[in-house]
């Protein structure tokens, strides 16, 4: 026993070494969830999401500088300027997806602390070679393009998209003689958008006749690219107008039967369905009742308020019907929900596009006007994570993982 003395004291020495590494290790792991740590991962995130914003706004800028010095497919152009622009959108696509995972992340904040650190200094290098390659063009167009080549092209470009385009009153007249305001009004704002556009990109090409130094053909193609967006969504909206009028009827005919049929369902078998079922699915036959009332000037509300139904009755029945019916109801459903998805993905990038109009309008004027930055991003992350969602049900092979993803991208917009 004498011989095991020493046992005694260096075991209580290894119980405490332990005690103190365990309240080390307990005391990190609480300091990196901690308040502290959540706020600073936080602030971390908002300062990638600040450079994913400038990024953008360089990759924008690089599009136009490509555009008005008739680089865009000119077989003259060097191939590193070229690939140097398409890493520039790839990074910049990458980012949003890199930004989406952080801002969905709930793990440990020091963990999205770090990953949002190095997101934004990968940003920022991004933006160093952008500017790189802005400075590369700008040499490459000085050697190989003449003002007077550039006025020439511009003017080429504005006569083809106007040839191409033609005049969209037509069909914004065709729209306001069978349907409501809401079914051709932004078709209208949009044309009268085109026409201002058009209108500012002549005054800026008639600028640079006479003054060959200035930026009046940048100006030039910058509102002749707005004129061209507003121009597809007139040609967007007549023909998704016209799409809803051709479908209306028949899908709230048809959502109507199958309503009826999940009202069965629900009465029948009340104990395989959510309290309350029969009534909801009775309040979803009224709204298809006065969806059909109004489909011929609304077709547009008519097929989304199929989508809304279709979705609320498939939530409510769940497991109440069997895998086969699921399935034939995910193939009814989807065409209709991707209408809606691709119209609402629609409708907000051109917000977003007309917001950021405003907010360089409003920079160039020094006007304090302008949407704050984080309504921006907001804006933004919406419109990326209803394009993946899109992507994601264009790639399924299932009807139900495809609807799934459908319904995901409209709830995005909603």
């Amino acid at each position: 026993m004498p011989d095991l003395a020493w046992a005694v004291p260096a075991a209580i020495a290894l119980v405490a070494a332990a005690l103190v590494v365990a309240i080390v290790v307990i005391a990190v792991r609480v300091h990196r969830r901690s308040s502290r740590a959540r706020a600073a991962a936080g602030r971390a995130v908002s300062g990638a999401a600040s450079a994913l914003l400038a990024l953008d706004d360089d990759v924008d800028d690089l599009d136009l500088a490509f555009e008005a010095a008739d680089a865009l497919d000119a077989d003259d152009v060097p191939t590193e300027l070229r690939r140097a622009r398409t890493t520039a959108h790839r990074a910049r696509d990458r980012g949003f997806g890199d930004l989406l995972v952080l801002e969905d992340y709930t793990g440990v904040a020091a963990r999205r602390r770090d990953q949002a650190r190095r997101l934004r200094e990968g940003l920022d290098a991004q933006r160093e070679q952008v500017s790189a390659v802005r400075a590369r063009l700008a040499d490459w167009q000085r050697e190989h393009r003449s003002p007077a080549g550039l006025l020439a092209a511009a003017r080429h470009r504005r006569d083809d998209l106007v040839a191409m385009s033609g005049d969209p009153e037509p069909l914004v007249d065709a729209l306001r003689a069978r349907f409501d305001d809401a079914d051709w009004s932004e078709a209208a704002v949009a044309a009268s958008r085109a026409r201002r556009a058009l209108a500012d990109a002549d005054d800026a090409l008639g600028r640079a006749e006479t003054d060959a130094d200035g930026d009046h053909v940048v100006r030039a193609t910058a509102e002749l690219r707005r004129a061209a967006r507003h121009l597809r969504e007139v040609e967007d909206g007549h023909r998704v107008a016209l799409q809803a009028a051709g479908n209306a009827e028949a899908e709230v005919a048809a959502a109507r039967a199958e309503i009826d049929e999940a009202i069965h369902v629900a009465t029948s078998r009340p104990e395989a369905c959510p309290p309350g079922a029969a009534d909801r699915l009775r309040a979803a036959a009224d709204e298809l009742n006065d969806a059909a009332a109004a489909a011929s000037r609304r077709p547009r509300e008519a097929v989304a308020t199929v989508a809304r139904v279709r979705e609320e009755r498939d939530a409510i029945l769940g497991d109440a019907v069997s895998m086969r019916r699921r399935v034939e109801a995910a193939r009814t459903a989807l065409p209709g929900t991707l209408a809606c998805a691709r119209a609402a993905l629609a409708a907000a990038e051109t917000a977003s596009a007309t917001a950021d109009e405003k907010r360089v309008e409003a920079r160039i004027e020094a006007r304090g006007d302008a949407a704050p930055e984080v309504d921006r991003i907001t804006r933004r992350l919406r419109v990326e994570r209803a394009r993946r969602h899109l992507a994601e049900a264009r790639a399924a092979t299932d009807a139900t993982q495809a609807l799934t993803a459908a319904r995901a991208a409209w709830s995005a917009l909603r």
